[in-house]
């Protein structure tokens, strides 16, 4: 096994002091001794950007996030296996098409080091913050949420934070994420992307754009409300109300509704050539 993990097992279960181990506002990052300064560098920027996006929304996490970087492709797939017990050929699969992996019941988000994350800080930017704010959601959501939410709202809480630190307007890539679903040879219903069940998600993902989709569906919400409204839609699921009556309290219209607008809002989109 790795220095990387002996390095990472001595934090976790002493709490003692490593010399790859630095503290964030909301995380600790734990690094594989090969981890390039650049790399360090590069994801230093993007969190240091997400603990200024959880201050302005007034997000407190009330765990503290560890962020593993892996140095390649091979120490992710071995920390894969090792944190979210993942069967090596599904790890290696996962290794090929993620750039990191939230694992919200144990407060541990493991990222994949590469030369693409070394040599542009904009990879850093597309896995952090997407995935802490899929801890936001665990620890501020005791209920289940719909998929599309779960995936949509960190992706544009992501897109926001490249803004802020001056990787592309929010809008341009609403644009990109619109033109892949126009130019997609077609979309579900966008209340099949409204379930509980991953398996089915996964099986929505491999015939259609349901990424871009969520994304979109995301945006439209903080257009009309603003991302504050996200929050408290977390919030109040955290408080014990049900689904429907956060969605409806936070953005002022039951999800039924939005997503009769949303498929006729596709719809518009994918008729104008």
């Amino acid at each position: 096994m790795k220095k990387f993990f002996v390095a990472v097992i001595f934090f976790l279960c002493i709490g003692g002091i490593f010399p790859a181990v630095t503290s964030a506002s909301w995380a600790n990052l734990v690094y594989d001794q090969e981890v390039s300064l650049q790399t360090r560098q590069n994801i230093q920027r993007a969190v240091d950007t997400t603990a200024d996006l959880l201050t302005k929304y007034k997000i407190t996490l009330s765990q503290e996030v560890t962020v593993v970087v892996a140095a390649d492709e091979a120490s992710y797939v071995q920390a894969l296996m090792f944190y979210a017990k993942i069967p090596r050929e599904k790890a290696e699969l996962m290794a090929k098409y993620t750039g990191g992996e939230s694992l919200g019941n144990k407060q541990l988000i493991i990222m994949k080091g590469s030369a693409l994350l070394q040599n542009s800080v904009a990879e850093a930017f597309r896995v952090l913050p997407h995935e802490p704010f899929h801890q936001v959601e665990r620890q501020y959501g005791h209920t289940q949420t719909v998929n599309w939410l779960v995936e949509g709202t960190p992706e544009v809480f992501q897109l926001v934070a490249r803004e802020e630190a001056g990787l592309g307007k929010v809008t341009d890539n609403i644009r990109r994420a619109e033109n892949v679903i126009h130019r997609a040879q077609a979309i579900p219903d966008a209340r099949q992307l409204a379930n509980y069940d991953y398996k089915t998600w996964d099986a929505l993902m491999q015939q259609y754009p349901i990424y871009a989709m969520s994304v979109v569906m995301a945006y439209r919400l903080i257009q009309d409300n603003g991302f504050e409204n996200v929050v408290f839609f977390y919030q109040l699921l955290h408080s014990g109300s049900s689904p429907d009556n956060a969605f409806v309290a936070a953005f002022r219209v039951p999800m039924a509704w939005f997503l009769s607008d949303m498929n006729a809002y596709f719809e518009r989109l994918r008729s104008n050539q």
